[in-house]
């Protein structure tokens, strides 16, 4: 009975702390969230419809609206207000802060309510047909390798990116060579492999991926144990260790670079939301865990902890009231 009172008196306090919110448009309207996503066709964009439809049972009133983007221009969106929530990756999230590569100046209004999972990244995936073995045969024979990945503003992009930059090749080489390189959503690169106009993808592990790979015969260009541990160096990814079978494009296992995915907010947004935003997630962890390999292990008790940076006290609030935080 007190916790059927106590949560009553909670969810006063936070339509109380709603009503002076800067996201209200006009008095007596319902407060506007908008949830920078990923690209359509991806397990962000599914996970964030998800943890949206559970905002709103959670935050009476509340209209959240999810809208694609990346993880690199998630942070940027946050930033300038132009979302309230949004998926990212803790070290774009630490760069963002700090205005360091691929930013250009820091970012001062965003935080992070809790880390979701970590992805495996960079993930080359070239049409068996494809004569090469190792990625940096393509330098070798200047492949003229049509390759697909997501849009410029996401990490997929900017890791398949990365990864090539170790091997000493860049996308305007694959140009040059007499290739291409398409930045579209996961299921129009997908397309664009089963109908024969592209022959590769760097990408993460989505859906979009896992059902191409049962219409297509795709190998998986894995990079050299170094090359990993280069990037982990330069740009903070963490080393993820692939083990043979994990996917299907994975019979042998390898290394590829992990990233821990993060929910961030902007710091404006009322300490009250963040932590019923954070308290409904952490409650009900298989709104996060039914999306995909890389989010069935997030685990509440740690959430807060691998997030880049300074959490929202909204968050912190929340993981201090289970006893997660001192």
């Amino acid at each position: 009975m007190f916790r059927s009172f106590a949560s009553r008196a909670f969810v006063c306090l936070a339509l109380v702390s709603l009503v002076g919110w800067a996201v209200v448009s006009e008095a007596g309207e319902p407060p506007k969230l908008v949830f920078a996503a990923g690209p359509a066709g991806g397990a962000w964009y599914g996970l964030a419809g998800a943890v949206a439809e559970l905002l709103k049972s959670n935050i009476p009133g509340a209209l959240v609206t999810v809208t694609p983007g990346g993880g690199v221009g998630n942070v940027q969106l946050v930033e300038t207000g132009k979302a309230q929530l949004g998926l990212s990756i803790s070290h774009l999230y630490k760069s963002g802060r700090d205005g360091t590569d691929p930013y250009t100046a820091g970012m001062k209004h965003v935080r992070a309510v809790l880390e979701i999972g970590t992805s495996d990244m960079a993930i080359f995936l070239v049409k068996k047909s494809v004569p090469i073995e190792r990625i940096a045969e393509l330098k070798e024979k200047k492949l003229p390798l049509r390759l697909t990945t997501t849009s410029k503003a996401s990490t997929p992009a900017l890791g398949g990116e990365r990864l090539l930059k170790e091997y000493g090749i860049s996308f305007d080489d694959l140009k040059a060579w007499g290739g291409s390189v398409t930045f579209t959503t996961y299921s129009d690169a997908a397309s664009l492999i089963v109908d024969g106009h592209a022959d590769a993808i760097i990408a993460t592990t989505v859906p979009a991926i896992d059902e191409l790979t049962r219409t297509v015969e795709m190998k998986w260009l894995a990079p050299e144990e170094r090359v990993v541990e280069s990037m982990v160096a330069k740009y903070g990814y963490a080393k993820n260790f692939v083990e043979a079978g994990k996917y299907r494009w994975s019979p042998k296992a390898g290394w590829t670079v992990g990233e821990p995915n993060v929910i961030i907010a902007r710091d404006d947004v009322a300490d009250d939301v963040i932590f019923t935003v954070t308290r409904a997630i952490c409650e009900k962890p298989e709104v996060i865990r039914n999306w995909g390999a890389h989010h069935a292990g997030f685990d509440p008790k740690t959430a807060w902890k691998n997030v880049g940076g300074p959490l929202h006290p909204g968050a912190e609030r929340y993981f201090k009231s289970v006893g997660l935080m001192k």
